[in-house]
């Protein structure tokens, strides 16, 4: 036997250290973003201390409350204040309790156990000098996890809260600290040694499932793919389930663009033959689907796929950019047939049932009504009939035409802005706030600058004419959630907003300033909003967010006139991305769908 104190600690190797300056931010991020089952937050303050050389020091913070600032970047006051006064200590010094912890677990970590968490009442503890006074009134409890990358100690990364965890909470609470503690090590091990990805890192630290064990990780190949598959074998804490996610799938669609996919797939599927494809809105990647697809895997029992259309990633972008980008309807007419042959090849007995949020509903509504039109122009293509291939349709505040009256992404301040302003100046307002996103010829915007632009040009309007309201729409009103905590809000911004290309906003500014009620194809001969009163027939389940500032109700009026037989309209007091992050809304709105989908031939 050795004793704990006869444990030497080692320095962290200087390459991983190097390292970890550079990503060790996002481990107290994610500390203060865990949640109970119940889902209110674990801590409300965090820091990581590093081993470095001989010493403990204290090099990241984070707390609950400041994770909205952080994603804005906003400068936090008194976060600089604490790290200055923050001294290391030595190893060596018997008052450094995080040392004794550490040597504890390298003991467990070479006997093959996962190190002890360490739960400390500070305010009856012994508690070094140099930490006490860093504690402030609200810092009574800490939760201690040390932390091991390549079988090396790096730390010790701590969760602070003002109240003691209650005894039922504090089992599930260590599940999901072991989870973070394998994901740390196991991105850190495996960014560090291929490609040293400093953001691919630290977002995959961030976003990662801390309520999901991962148990196997495969490398898969299938005959449709350049590249392996990542695939990983999952048990879920919460839904006492295992499940498999592999992540990505690229599929090739046109003009050198591709499509990405990510699926869930729960242990034991339900009964109903059906795959769901989530498909996400305007400036979003698939991530904002998460919530939705893993209570529709885990606790429903669907396969998942989650698409990310093209421009998304670098994977779903041509080797080398076309200047004009693309429209909407490179997602209606060619991205999205491309999926449904892809899922039907890969499931030939099965249908699909489609998911959209936003824009993403409109997709698949008006492919669908808009086939035979469509089939013509992409006659070399031989697209897949929607009849044979999907099943029904589940549109979560998805406009059927985009309304001046709704003011969608500021279209009413748009439209009195061509009436009193250029057309030039407009559209030089909107591309001067465009980026060249991945490559270097294409043009596309960021949600923050469109929202800018939307203020410029309310600005701009008000010097010209009074009649101008004072209200513009802000990323608050996109995002229409007023339940929304610090760490969702970190992660729409960090990890879910995504650039958009410039040609698909032109599209729906040109589409409506001269067509009210209707969605017009880029060139103007297909009007998709004529087309999905005319000749939809599939099965339709509408979600309304009754306060969605973005989509209101009167854009999705006239439903009952729809030739579809099964057509079913559900309301819930939610905003435009509140309707599918506000986790009782989800649930309940799953119960619904999948209710829904039961009944479905």
């Amino acid at each position: 036997m050795v004793s704990p104190e006869k444990i030497f600690i080692f320095p962290v190797p200087k390459p991983t250290f190097q390292f970890l300056e550079n990503i060790w931010t996002s481990f107290t991020n994610k500390m203060v973003s865990l949640v109970h089952f119940d889902d209110e937050p674990v801590f409300s303050f965090s820091i990581f201390e590093v081993i470095d050389e001989d010493e403990l020091r204290i090099v990241a913070t984070a707390t609950h409350f400041k994770l909205r600032e952080i994603a804005e970047r906003r400068k936090i006051p008194g976060i600089e204040e604490y790290m200055q006064k923050a001294r290391p200590i030595s190893l060596s010094d018997p008052r450094n309790e995080s040392a004794h912890f550490l040597q504890k677990a390298i003991i467990d970590y070479n006997k093959g156990l996962r190190p002890e968490v360490q739960y400390i009442n500070l305010k009856e503890a012994e508690i070094h000098p140099e930490k006490k006074i860093l504690l402030s009134e609200t810092m009574n409890y800490a939760i201690g996890l040390p932390l091991f990358v390549n079988d090396t100690p790096i730390g010790i990364l701590w969760g602070i809260t003002k109240d003691p965890i209650p005894e039922e909470q504090m089992r599930p609470l260590i599940l999901q600290l072991y989870s973070l503690f394998d994901v740390i090590d196991f991105v850190v091990s495996k960014e560090s040694k291929d490609k040293s990805d400093f953001y691919i890192a630290q977002k995959n630290i961030e976003k990662a499932d801390t309520v999901s064990n991962s148990r196997n990780l495969f490398y898969t190949t299938t005959k449709d793919q350049k590249e392996p598959v990542t695939s990983i074998i999952f048990k879920s804490h919460q839904y006492n389930i295992e499940y498999r996610m592999d992540a990505s799938f690229i599929i090739p669609t046109t003009e050198g663009y591709a499509v990405s996919l990510k699926s869930f797939t729960p242990e034991k599927l339900n009964n109903t033959g059906k795959n769901l494809l989530l498909i996400p809105g305007f400036f979003c990647r698939r991530s904002v689907m998460d919530k939705l697809a893993k209570e529709l895997a885990l606790k429903h029992g669907y396969r998942v796929f989650l698409m990310d259309m093209r421009g998304r990633s670098r994977q779903t972008m041509p080797k080398y950019g076309k200047k004009e980008g693309w429209t909407v309807d490179n997602y209606i007419q060619d991205d999205f047939p491309e999926v449904l042959r892809w899922i039907r090849w890969h499931y030939r007995s099965e249908k699909t049932v489609v998911i959209g949020h936003s824009m993403g509903g409109m997709i698949p509504r008006f492919y669908a009504s808009s086939y035979d039109i469509i089939k013509e122009i992409k006659e070399e293509f031989n697209l897949p009939k929607p009849e044979d291939h999907i099943a029904g349709v589940v549109s979560i505040t998805s406009p059927n035409y985009i309304s001046l009256k709704s003011n969608f992404i500021g279209l009413d301040t748009i439209k009195k802005g061509f009436g009193m302003l250029p057309h030039k100046m407009i559209s030089d307002m909107i591309f001067s706030m465009a980026s060249f996103s991945m490559q270097a010829t294409i043009q596309t915007i960021d949600l923050k600058k469109f929202f800018k632009f939307l203020l410029n040009l309310h600005s701009s309007l008000r010097n010209f004419s009074y009649d101008i309201g004072t209200r513009v729409l802000t990323i608050k009103d996109f995002v229409g959630y007023k339940e929304i905590t610090p760490p969702e809000w970190y992660f729409l911004m960090e990890d879910v907003f995504c650039e958009e290309s410039v040609s698909v906003i032109m599209q729906f500014f040109q589409s409506q300033i001269y067509n009210e009620k209707s969605f017009l194809s880029n060139d103007g001969k297909i009007n998709y909003t004529k087309n999905f009163f005319d000749n939809y027939n599939l099965p339709i389940y509408s979600v309304v967010g009754t306060v969605d500032q973005i989509v209101p109700e009167e854009s999705l009026a006239d439903l009952a006139s729809l030739k579809s037989e099964n057509k079913v309209l559900t309301k819930y007091e939610q905003g435009h991305l509140g309707i599918i992050f506000h986790n009782d809304t989800v649930r309940k709105i799953c119960e619904g769908v999948d209710e829904w989908i039961h009944k479905l031939p």
